[in-house]
Parts: structure tokens; sequence; C-alpha cells
């Protein structure tokens, strides 16, 4: 990827370096997918990997042997059918001898199931005894006839023979012994489930529940005048209806597992799983949102989801190849945005100049390489710890411009912003909510018209593009933003969107289902607060040096990583919006205290320990730069520090964040240009770990031709791997910006 200007990163206030005297190196970040690894490391410090492959075959394997073990049981059933040992004892003691005598016989009722006859063959004459297709036993003679006895009993039946036999509780119908009696029905599952299923499809006899004449049918909701104390007899008849299976009590409500991706983004991998599971994405969450031009893996949350289902999930025919997934396990609460302690990088720098690798200097005085230096210098002193380019948005309007919009209740603008990709005058005032159409305002011409557009009314026409390439994409932006400036249709614009346009397509969204400007503008982020950090952090080291100072912010109580994740990207869904993350990384509504910095006191700490604030109505300004804040506010965004007091769209707390920001367990080593064309895989992945530990895997030995072949380089150049772990709300590109004195 080619290096952004520098006035680009001027204008989100990034300006300075940490280091300034130790020089850089060039080199290409991200120049492949395949060179970006990012594992989560959740908040007990366990870096996440992917431990095993759940495949089609091997799920297909298991879900073939489980078929044959319940076909086996089922047919193990009939006048030989007897208890082992151990479960004769736990059914003895679930529901006491009398009953399981009853059981057993029951059970030894039941015959193989027929095989079918073929149709030359007579047909075999018909069994003489009657088969039973339920057992009931009277609920308050199991055991003490508690809720707890009737419990264990469902518990005890259903862990030993589930396969073939389901219980439920029911009220006894006349012709069922004792009417009124609560029992403890023990059915044959294909039973049940042809009784069941036949009277549920059983028409009703008419005045019982039917109607005749006009309007039969009623939408959803709705009543029949005729219907008032007329009943409609169950689905399921005198027996009920066929039960879904309910979420079992004993098991915690969330689905934890890790989710491996390569070269798509969180939000798509798991609107993926979800469309293919039969679940709504909104069920899902997870800590934070993962590079798309990478190798990831991190924790992702469903709510009652069963892991036979998810596992079973990788068959169906729009499982995305690019994701897998391990480590199923069940747990007690929800996962959260912001809940996770960091995440381990393992980069790929490639194209980086032979004698940055090498020392200089005398052949018996060869001084440290201009690499090793770069990195020595970081792993000791960190980096600042800016917010990066990517908060600000990549496309011609930043984000931080909508923010500063929404503070200041101009809905109309903040919606041209994002959807016009231009800023309207500052005369032009949002006056009105349409609730749906948009005219086309001043600076929108860039938004391309097509070709006699002009002379199709209010409902051009759409083009289709084809392709997934860049230039493709751009279209389809494009075009989406032109049909809704042009014609206010929300709802087409949305269809155009590409997914990879989250912030567009969440606006489109809301504005689809009618909500007005303000109301759509709620569920997008904002980076004002971010831009005026970077700008004070800079201004800061350019007045004040580079170490701490009297006056200076640092936390009350120390603790490991002090990080900020104030509208970190966009929320998962669900998160209630007053849950902001404080400075610990954990979500909180009281802000950290803060203590003020002595003479004597300034000499004792590094500048990681110092926090600036993100503006607020709760933060402490550090006195030295108060009227920076407010003088950058008004500079950049228009706006006074009270203005982000009194917004009312989003709660404006404000927040700490550090000024430095140090890797962990940063580890780096050159490549020269003869390694890298030798090495076949550079860059390992979990699947490649995992394929390798196989024995003989013909796959894996493809792999690694293939590899050869797509990592080789030109002469003349090398690469830096490095690997190390940030806190959650660092940046990898102000680290990079740091090694490199470039921008990334």
């Amino acid at each position: 990827m080619q290096f952004p200007q520098h006035a680009v990163e001027e204008e989100v206030g990034i300006s300075e370096h940490l280091g300034p005297g130790v020089p850089g190196f060039s080199g290409q970040f991200k120049s492949r997918w395949q060179d970006f690894h990012v594992h989560e490391v959740d908040l007990a410090g366990i870096e996440l990997h992917l431990t095993e492959l759940i495949t089609p075959g091997a799920v297909a394997a298991e879900l073939k042997k489980e078929a044959e073990e319940r076909r086996e049981a089922r047919n193990a059933l009939g006048p030989s059918f007897f208890f082992d040992s151990t479960t004769e004892a736990a059914v003895h003691d679930a529901i006491g001898q009398k009953y399981s005598q009853e059981l057993l016989g029951f059970l030894q009722e039941q015959a193989p199931p027929k095989k079918e006859t073929p149709p030359e063959l007579p047909e075999e004459p018909p069994e003489k005894a009657e088969r039973r297709d339920f057992l009931d036993l009277i609920a308050a003679e199991v055991k003490d006839g508690s809720k707890e006895a009737r419990k264990k009993a469902h518990e005890v039946i259903l862990k030993h023979f589930g396969s073939f036999l389901n219980t439920e509780t029911v009220e006894a119908k006349p012709g069922e012994g004792e009417a009124g009696t609560r029992v403890i029905r023990i059915w044959m599952r294909e039973a049940e489930k042809k009784v069941k299923t036949s009277m549920g499809k059983a028409a009703p006899e008419e005045g019982k529940g039917t109607r005749k004449g006009k309007n039969k049918s009623k939408g959803k909701g709705q009543k029949g005048k005729g219907d008032k104390g007329v009943k409609t007899p169950d689905a399921g008849g005198d027996f009920g209806a066929l039960r879904r299976e309910g979420w079992p009590k004993d098991r915690p409500e969330y689905l934890y597992f890790r989710l491996y991706k390569e070269n798509c983004d969180t939000g798509e991998a798991v609107s993926g799983i979800a469309r293919c599971v039969g679940r709504s994405a909104k069920q899902f969450t997870f800590a934070g949102t993962k590079d798309r031009r990478a190798v990831t893996v991190q924790q992702i949350c469903a709510h009652r989801l069963p892991a036979d289902q998810l596992r079973r999930t990788v068959l169906h025919r729009g499982w995305d190849k690019r994701v897998r997934i391990s480590d199923l396990e069940y747990r007690a609460d929800r996962l959260r945005l912001g809940q996770l302690s960091g995440n381990r990088f393992k980069i790929l720098l490639r194209e980086v100049p032979v004698d940055a690798l090498a020392g200089s200097g005398p052949a018996d005085q060869v001084s440290e390489s201009t690499v090793s230096r770069a990195f020595e210098a970081v792993r000791t002193g960190g980096f600042l710890n800016y917010f990066g380019l990517q908060r600000f948005g990549t496309r011609q309007v930043k984000t931080h411009q909508v923010g500063a919009a929404i503070i200041a209740r101009k809905w109309e603008e903040a919606v041209h912003l994002i959807l016009g990709g231009a800023k309207r005058p500052a005369e032009v005032e949002a006056a009105s909510d349409r609730p749906c159409k948009l005219p086309r305002k001043e600076g929108d011409e860039h938004v391309p018209l097509n070709e006699g557009d002009e002379d199709e009314g209010d409902q051009p026409q759409v083009k289709a593009v084809k392709g997934r390439g860049k230039g493709d994409a751009q279209k389809l932006v494009s075009e989406a933003q032109r049909v809704y400036l042009d014609t206010g249709d929300a709802q087409r614009a949305l269809e155009l969107m590409p997914r990879s346009h989250s912030l567009e397509r969440c606006l489109l969204g809301a504005r689809a289902r009618a909500l007005t400007n303000q109301e759509a503008l709620q569920q997008l982020p904002h980076q004002a607060l971010s831009v005026i950090w970077n700008a004070v952090l800079s201004r800061r080291l350019r007045h004040f040096g580079r170490s701490p100072v009297a006056g200076d912010l640092v936390l009350l109580a120390a603790q490991e990583w002090t990080v900020d994740q104030v509208l970190e990207g966009v929320e998962a869904e669900g998160d209630e919006p007053d849950e902001t993350p404080t400075a610990d990384g954990r979500c909180g509504t009281a802000l950290p205290p803060v203590r003020i910095l002595t003479e004597e006191e300034a000499k004792t700490v590094r500048l990681q320990d110092v926090v600036l604030p993100l503006p607020g109505f709760e933060v402490v300004y550090p006195s030295h730069l108060r009227d920076a804040y407010e003088e950058l506010s008004q500079r950049l965004l228009g706006l006074s520090l009270a203005d982000f007091s009194e917004c009312t769209m989003v709660r404006l707390s404000g927040s700490y964040r550090t000024a430095a920001a140090c890797p962990q367990d940063l580890q780096w080593h050159a490549l020269s240009p003869e390694s890298l064309q030798s090495t076949p895989a550079l860059m390992e992945t979990d699947v490649a770990r995992l394929l390798s530990e196989r024995e003989h895997n013909p796959q894996l030995e493809n792999r690694s031709e293939k590899s050869q072949a797509e990592y080789s380089e030109g002469k003349g150049t090398g690469a830096v791997a490095f690997s190390c772990i940030l806190p959650p709300s660092s940046y990898l590109t102000m680290m990079l910006r740091e090694l490199m004195k470039t921008g990334v």
C-alpha cells in the first residue's frame, strides 16, 4: 500500500514523534493480507488461537457416527432388552423400583423399526402384542413427588435414553387413567412426532375456530369479529402440540467461540455465520472489530445458540470458506465491546532496504542496524498514543467532521457529510428533517450521474455493477449515494451500498425504517473528541517536551493498561449507550480518579503514565493545557468545550488516554533477500500449523509450494518480521509511524 502524505496526518492533529532523533527506515506494510496477523488477548491474558480444525468432512463423519449409535440403541429394544448395571442403578435411584420395572417392560415392547418390504415379497404378519406409544408415571409417586424429584427423573431418562425417548409433564385426560392427575409421560420419539404432527394437520370442524365467508384470513395480530369466545383446538389435539426443545435451565445462556478469518472483516464474518444458523446478527457480540486485510482470531459470543447447531453449520452451502471456528463453550455472561486486554500483532514489513537491515561503520566496529535501533527505541520508550488515521475515515469527508455536526445539532449536514461525501456551506442550516428525501446540496457535484439520468424522473435506472474490485465497489458507493440524494429511496440505496461501508449502511438502514436524521445519527460513531486529543498532545510535546512536567495528570490507581475506548468504532448491537468503557478498558460509568503531578513527582514517572483527557463534562483538564483545549476545539471544529458538555444526543462525559504507549513482548528479526526467496511460508497461520501437525496432508504440501512462489521477492530488498502485544485502543499504525518515521 502507498503511504499517505503528512498533510493527511496533520489534518487530524498528528505531527510529532517520541524519538525524533532515532532514524527510521522505509518498507511496505500490509502489501498482502497474509503479512498481517492479529490474535485477540482476553481479559484473563490468554492469547486466542485456533485449536482444532472443524471441517465439513469431520462434522459429517461425527453426524454419521451419532446416527449409527442412535440406530443401534433403537434396534436393541425388544424382548431381549435389559438395563446394564450403571443404567439400572441410575434409573432405580431416579424413579424407584416399581417404575424402573414398568419402564423396562415398556422398552421391551418396542420392536426394532420395520424395514421396507420389497414389492415382490409378501408383507410380514402384524405383531400380536399391541405396542404402546408412551408410558405414564404418576408424578406424585416418583420418589417423594417433589419438583426436584420430577426434574431428576426427566434428566436421567433423557441422559440414558434420549436418542429414542422424550419426556414431558402433563395432566392425564379421561381414558388415560385417573383424569386430572399430573403424570410424567415418556414417549417413543418417533411415535410422539407421528401422533402430534398428524393431529396438528387435522382441520378443525366447522364452527370450532373457523369462519365462513369473507375475510377468512386475518393479518398478524388481528382478530375477527366473530371469534370472541370461540376456541381453536390445540394443534396437537388431545396430546398437545409437538414442543420445540427449550433451553436447558442449567446451561449458561451464552455460547463463546473463537472466530478465525482470512481477508474479511468481523461484521461480514459474523453476518455470514448468523445467516447460516438462521439467527439475527444482533444476537452475536464481540469485544472489538478486527482488520479486514489480515488473518485474525477473536472471541465471539452468541445468545442461546446450541454448540452442536453451530458445529453442524459448517456443512451449510453458504458457509464462508475464509472463516473457521473452534473452542465452543458456554458462559454465563455476555461478551461486551471493549472486554479484552489487548491484541497480539504479527507483522511482516516488505521491501526494506538492505542497508537498513545491516550495520554500518568499519568492519571491526559494525554498529547496530537502523532497523534494530528503531525497534529498540520503541521497545524501551514506546510511541505516541495518537488516534490513528483509520479512526477518522478514509474517504474525502472525515468522521470527526460528522461528529462536529452532530454536537452542533446540524443533523442534515451530518447526513450529507456521510452520504453526500462533501461538507455543506456553513450558512446552510438543518432547518428540516425530511422523512425520506434530501435535496442535492452544494458540494455534491462529485457524486456522479449516469448519462441520461436527468431525463428519467425520480426513478433513475440502477445499472448493475459486476465484479468485486475496488473500482467496482466505488461505483456502487457512488450509485447508492446518487440514488438516495436524487430520489430519497433509502431502501434501494441500502441494497446498492457495499457491505464493507458499514457507516453508510447503518445510516441508510435507519432512514429506510423512517427514522429522522437525528434518530438515525444516534446510531453512528463520531470522532470529534479524538482530533482535539491528537492536536493537544502534539502541542504539549512542542511546548513542554517529551518528559512529564508539573501539572500533568496521572491516574490515581496504577493500571497495567490505561486505555480509552470512547466511541471506538461502531458499537456492537445491543450495547447500552450509557456504558462508556473506562480507562482500564472495562465497562462502567465512573471515570478513574486522577492526580496532578508536582515538580518532584514529575521526575519519577514516565510519559506512558501521563494521561490527557478527551473533552467531556466529568474530566479534569491540566491547568497548563486548558487554553489549548479551548483554542484547538474552536479552530478545528468550530465548537467550544461547553458544546461537548451540552450535547444531548450522546452522553459525553469524557475519558482519559495515556500520552504514550509501550508494546509488550516486542520481538523482531530481519530477513535478507536470499532468505525471502528460500523460505516457503514467512508467516504461519493457525490453520497451517494445525495442518502441519497431521502426519501426511497433500493439501499442506500444495499450500507450501504455492507460498514459495507467492512470497518470492525482488533483488535488493529484505523484510522485517516482528511481533508484539498492544492495548486495545492503541494503533499499530502509530507504532509503525514511530518506527519508520513516515505515515502508514
